[in-house]
């Protein structure tokens, strides 16, 4: 008996469209509840009273059957931070554009779109034995690279494309993030079982490439290959500092590669890289920096007009409006240099309500918005908007701790011993800096340090 390739989101598609959203609308509710009742109870029963029966563990092991299939910080294991059940392995919080490779060699079995997942990949891996795999990533930018029926490859140190990291399906009140799943499935009765990877932990860091720990029954190991060179832009207004050591102490401080320029990574590290530079080698935070080939910067809106119009298209019909002196995040220009691609938080007050919307697409009004805002592309004249290192971001959880800064060696840096105050949940707030996983912010008029990772990310 074969499982029915058909993903629960495409059924869930498949929905009369108000039924679709009434559907929607209950599940984030629900969801948003159960979140906060978590948070309010902590870590444990919560969590395990609601994990459903079919969530099994892998084994611990260095099987090295999967690979990571995106970089970047771990927001979600098999719970959310307060111990609400994830139905996924991993939530890998990321940039837009952060590529997304297939975790092992398969076939491609489904992509598209859904309400749920936004655009994803499903792909399977057979095995020997009784079972086979299944790998889920959604949230994807736009339409994935792969078709059904392609055969991807998987390797240590990278493999095929699917696509890009984002926040499309039902991630527009959170970050860009990829949503990551590992299934089992009995070849004989078609059982399903959501596997979580062991000893996963929130707020750690993955490279892409790396094994996945657990062993994986039928499964051979995917063979190692040397590290990969790729390069990277600078990002850091005032240059990102270079340490001798991942220590980043004063003594071992080389100096700051100044912005914009691309240097090329020959290892990593927990956040860092291990770039070469002016003769000499180090060690920078990746926060500071974005792949050389990536188009996202930050756009401010001219404080000249009250609102500007945001269009579907390059001088195409309005979608909605932005306030005078709103920053937003870029993803590059159009062929003429004269129109800027931004990510823009649409809301009853700047939908226009009378464009129609299409949920497939990335641009277009809020339909029927289900919540109080929601995160769409358009694009914005050049004439009223300029890029900016500034990007804004908002909280994932409660609590996050707003610490001071201190001024070590001419840099600015977190200081651990003083307590400005603590932000809650989705609070926005406009980052000015980063090191090594660090955003700066302004925080009631004084320059601040949050964890990066407990946010959204580069937005």
């Amino acid at each position: 008996m074969r499982l029915r390739k058909q993903p629960m989101e495409s059924r869930v598609t498949a929905m009369p469209t108000d039924l679709r959203r009434t559907v929607s609308a209950i599940v984030l509710a629900a969801f948003m509840f159960l979140a906060g009742m978590a948070n309010l109870a902590g870590t444990g029963a919560a969590g395990d009273a609601i994990r459903p029966a079919n969530h099994t563990s892998a084994s611990e092991g260095t099987g090295r059957a999967f690979v990571w299939p995106t970089t970047g910080w771990v927001a979600a294991n098999d719970t959310y931070v307060g111990g609400v059940h994830h139905p996924g392995a991993a939530d890998i919080a990321a940039p837009h554009h952060t590529p997304v490779r297939a975790a092992r060699a398969g076939r491609v079995v489904s992509t598209g779109w859904s309400d749920v997942s936004g655009w994803y990949v499903r792909i399977e891996h057979t095995a020997a034995g009784s079972y086979y795999y299944l790998t889920s990533y959604t949230h994807l930018l736009e339409r994935p690279r792969v078709r059904e029926g392609d055969v991807v490859s998987a390797v240590a140190g990278g493999g095929t494309v699917l696509g890009y990291g984002s926040r499309t399906g039902n991630a527009n009140m959170s970050g860009p993030h990829t949503h990551f799943s590992i299934r089992r499935v009995d070849k004989v009765t078609g059982r399903v079982e959501q596997l979580s990877i062991p000893g996963l932990t929130i707020g750690s860091w993955v490279d892409s490439g790396d094994h996945i720990p657990g062993s994986y029954s039928g499964l051979t190991p995917i063979p190692v290959e040397p590290a990969r060179p790729f390069d990277v832009r600078v990002t850091e207004r005032h240059g990102l500092g270079m340490y001798a050591s991942t220590r980043r102490r004063g003594d071992d401080y080389l100096g700051a590669i100044p912005q914009g320029t691309v240097v090329t990574v020959t290892g990593s590290e927990r956040g860092q890289y291990r770039v070469r530079h002016d003769g000499r080698t180090g060690w920078v935070a990746h926060s500071g920096t974005r792949p050389a080939g990536s188009t996202a910067t930050g756009v401010r809106v001219t404080t000249r007009y009250a609102t500007v119009n945001v269009r579907r298209s390059p001088g195409g019909p309005v979608i909605g409006v932005v306030r005078g002196g709103t920053r937003l995040t870029g993803f590059g220009t159009d062929e003429s240099g004269t129109w800027n691609r931004v990510q823009w938080r649409c809301t009853p007050a700047t939908n226009r309500s009378d464009v129609t919307a299409d949920r497939t697409r990335e641009t277009g009004g809020c339909p029927d918005l289900s919540s109080t805002q929601s995160m769409k592309y358009g694009w914005i004249s050049g004439g009223v908007s300029y890029p900016t290192s500034y990007f804004p971001t908002r909280t994932r959880v409660s609590g996050v701790t707003v610490y001071g800064d201190v001024v070590v060696d001419g840099l600015s840096r977190p200081d651990y011993d003083v307590t400005l105050g603590s932000l809650g949940i989705r609070a926005w707030v406009t980052v000015t800096g980063s090191r090594n996983g660090w955003y700066r912010i302004d925080y009631g008029g004084t320059r601040g340090w949050i964890r990066g990772w407990l946010t959204a990310g580069r937005q």
